[in-house]
């Protein structure tokens, strides 16, 4: 069985490998994607890994998800899965 849990360590990894932007633990937990320079379609890589990695399907609301943290709390359950105003 997969993990379902992923950490902001992985994110990290996954938004230098699926969207080829280096980026650290502190600035990923702090910048929405965007700032970061991360595209709608280097999101979508990010997710359909995630995706791949968990077992989980993640659908709309973590393909709109505005953030690395905003994205992770959505994968680990911490946030209702709409995420308004987030």
């Amino acid at each position: 069985m997969a993990e379902s849990r992923i950490t902001i360590e992985e994110q990290v990894e996954l938004i230098s490998a699926c969207a080829g932007i280096r980026t650290d633990v502190e600035t990923a937990s702090s910048q929405t994607f965007d700032e970061l320079g991360v595209d709608s379609l280097g999101v979508l890589g990010i997710v359909a890994e995630i995706e791949r990695r968990t077992g989980l399907k993640l659908g709309a609301d973590a393909e709109q998800a505005p953030s690395p943290a905003a994205l992770m709390a959505l994968v680990n359950g911490d946030v209702p899965v709409h995420m308004e105003g987030a």
